[in-house]
């Protein structure tokens, strides 16, 4: 048990560290690997370290695994899904791979790595270049020759799925000899355009124009791959809609979504759905609202500019679907902020006075002390509901959305009023009761109600104390 919350506690204090400490302690450890150490925990400090490095887009040492993975590196994902999309390889797969490489290939493989160390260390541009060849070339051989004899089947394809887990495994070991054949001819482009595009302009789709053309023209398979790579270099994901229909010549729909360039508009597509089913499995008894307003932020600026790029019409195969994957999320949302008020006023119980009934005045219900649990909910149901307002509109659930607001807003302030008359009156021994109630009700008015209008609530509340 100490071992693992020691690697935990190690890896929680890596990602602390500022980008360029983090930077000159990955290029120590892999350096050190390269020669021989092994006295540190390296992959377990570059397993720390690597959201940093990763957000940093930081230059990596040389590796034999690295260098061997350049040619693919744009296609490489986090979070595979259950079903395989052209363009995406999980790196999970490349990491199977990479052992099932070292099993296969063993001697070989070593050798391969020697001479790439030593290229490292002495900085020997031709010696680099000449294991990088002979390292692509031998494991390329090394993945076709499996694959070959892997036959829809087979003993040897249900072999080989066992090694990699699964038939979408498989698919990507697939996708990665295609692209590792076609690495000379899509070298131009991943050399010559930036590797992060802020906003795609007319010089980026007339450069990415003329080597689809021709690729087209020499590699008919491989020119998918134009519009698939730029997608992942893009800050908005959504222009490359905007490059495919040029590069395409189609400004239809219709014809447009069934060219060999469509690929990347049902890439597109399939993550906003991806997004829209992550919203809407999310369980209200364990819901993260942090987690949840990260995916909406994302759903929302991908389905505006979709539409914004092509101008999907309704009778369009894809306009059909993104009406039915807003709908979805939609839906979901409408579900969760309905939810938000009894769950938020939930932990500021009130009582009903005289014979009013449901529509009757209230006052603090003073007689047990708080619910952290609820008090807690309540928290977490105010930051979802206070984080989802800029969304509420672009994610079609504006209406929902303002009626549970109101509610919620009607209630603190009413609640507020009641509060300071129960303490101007309360007897002294229930006052700290009164108190921890009147300081979850600011809480959640920070939240939902605001810093300004909370802290005058909290300047009455103060002052209604008697001394």
């Amino acid at each position: 048990m100490q071992l693992p919350t020691k690697e935990h506690e190690l890896k929680r204090l890596l990602a602390t560290l500022p980008s360029d400490k983090a930077l000159t302690l990955a290029a120590a450890v892999e350096r050190g690997r390269l020669a021989g150490d092994r006295t540190l925990p390296i992959d377990m400090i570059l397993d720390g370290l690597r959201p940093t490095l990763r957000r940093a887009q930081a230059k990596r040492v040389p590796t034999a695994q690295r260098l061997f993975c350049e040619p693919i590196a744009d296609f490489l994902v986090d979070d595979p899904r259950e079903y395989k999309q052209p363009g995406r390889i999980a790196r999970s797969t490349v990491r199977a791979l990479w052992r099932w490489l070292k099993d296969t290939l063993r001697v070989g493989l070593a050798e391969i790595e020697t001479q790439v160390s030593r290229a490292v260390f002495s900085r020997d541009q031709r010696q680099m270049t000449d294991a990088v060849h002979r390292l692509q070339s031998e494991l390329l051989t090394a993945i076709k020759a499996a694959l070959d004899r892997a036959a829809p089947g087979s003993t040897e394809r249900r072999m080989l799925v066992a090694k990699f887990g699964s038939e979408e495994a498989l698919a990507d070991l697939e996708e990665i000899a295609s692209l590792m054949q076609g690495a000379n001819d899509l070298a131009p482009l991943r050399g010559l355009l930036p590797k992060r595009i802020d906003t795609l302009t007319e010089q980026h789709t007339t450069f990415v124009r003329d080597i689809y053309d021709q690729l087209s023209a020499r590699k008919s398979d491989l020119s998918p791959y134009v519009g698939l790579l730029v997608l992942a270099r893009l800050k908005r994901p959504w222009e490359a809609l905007r490059l495919a229909g040029i590069v395409s010549r189609r400004t239809n729909d219709a014809l447009f979504s069934a060219s060999d360039m469509g690929i990347v508009g049902d890439v597109l597509l399939a993550d906003m759905e991806n997004l829209a089913l992550d919203i809407a499995s999310v369980r209200p008894d364990s819901i993260d609202p942090d987690v949840l307003l990260t995916k909406l932020d994302r759903f929302v600026q991908m389905s505006g500019g979709l539409v914004r790029e092509i101008g999907v019409k309704r009778e369009g195969k894809w306009g059909q679907r993104l009406i039915k994957i807003r709908q979805l999320a939609s839906d979901a949302m409408d579900t969760l902020v309905v939810r938000a008020p009894r769950e938020i006023t939930a932990a500021l119980p009130v009582q009903r006075l005289g014979a009013f009934g449901g529509r009757g005045p209230r006052r603090p219900d003073l007689s047990r002390d708080p619910d952290p649990v609820r008090v807690e909910r309540a928290l977490t149901w105010g930051r979802l509901l206070a984080g989802s307002t800029p969304y509420a509109g672009g994610g079609a659930f504006y209406a929902a959305h303002k009626d549970a607001f109101e509610e919620v807003s009607q209630f603190l302030r009413a609640y507020a009023e009641s509060m300071m008359t129960e303490l101007k009156a309360i007897e002294f021994d229930k006052r700290p009761r009164a108190q921890a109630y009147q300081a979850h009700a600011e809480a959640l008015s920070d939240v939902i109600l605001g810093l300004e209008e909370t802290e005058q609530i909290r300047r009455r509340a103060a002052s209604a104390v008697p001394r």
